[in-house]
């Protein structure tokens, strides 16, 4: 699995405030930038993933995800794929106070100091 750096974790917070009324989510690619796509701009993206190693799976958990954050505010899926076929998904919102946002981000920790 790929996990967001750390050091994403601003750009990724910074991004979901300015798009947090836009239905999408945050995509993280090797270029380890974080980019929204909006909900339109998601069937171009699924082909992408679809063609890629271990995609046809990451398209479906990405669709689960975004079907269950559509019109939900500031909540948004969070997908880190890696040319290689490895990724991560996961949900994050805006609100710093979200118990279920504090244990990813304590998890995602955990993940990279195991990995050191």
């Amino acid at each position: 699995m790929a996990f967001p750096l750390p050091s994403l974790l601003s750009t990724i917070e910074d991004l979901l405030q300015e798009v947090q009324w836009l239905d999408g989510l945050i995509l993280i690619t090797d270029s380890q930038r974080a980019s929204f796509v909006s909900f339109s701009q998601v069937d171009p993206l699924l082909r992408r993933l679809r063609s890629k190693p271990r995609g046809h799976d990451v398209a479906e958990k990405l669709c689960m995800s975004l079907l269950e954050t559509h019109g939900k505010g500031g909540v948004k899926p969070v997908l880190v794929f890696q040319g290689d076929g490895s990724f991560w998904l996961g949900m994050m919102g805006t609100s710093a106070a979200n118990p279920h946002r504090r244990h990813a981000v304590a998890h995602l920790n955990r993940c990279l100091s195991q990995s050191d």
